[in-house]
């Protein structure tokens, strides 16, 4: 027996701040173009290279740079952060 196809609308998963998974996948860092990660502790969109954090505000990601926090690392790692 075939397996019914889910439709694009029914595989997105949501998450609490209105903001899908599908959606996320196509997005890059303005930066450095890594790729983002969403974080639901602090409500925002991390690079995974340059580890700067995106504000989400009502569901949409803000990937404009000036506005942009970086994480706190321990000095060890700092070069790696922020950079570009």
């Amino acid at each position: 027996m075939p397996v019914p196809h889910r439709s694009h609308e029914q595989s997105r998963e949501f998450n609490g701040h209105g903001f899908d998974s599908l959606t996320l996948e196509q997005l890059v860092c303005p930066v450095c173009f890594g790729a983002l990660r969403l974080d639901l502790r602090d409500s925002r969109i991390h690079c995974v290279d340059c580890k700067r954090g995106y504000p989400l505000i009502d569901g949409i990601p803000v990937l404009i740079p000036e506005r942009a926090v970086c994480r706190e690392m321990p000095d060890s790692d700092r070069d790696n952060y922020c950079r570009a």
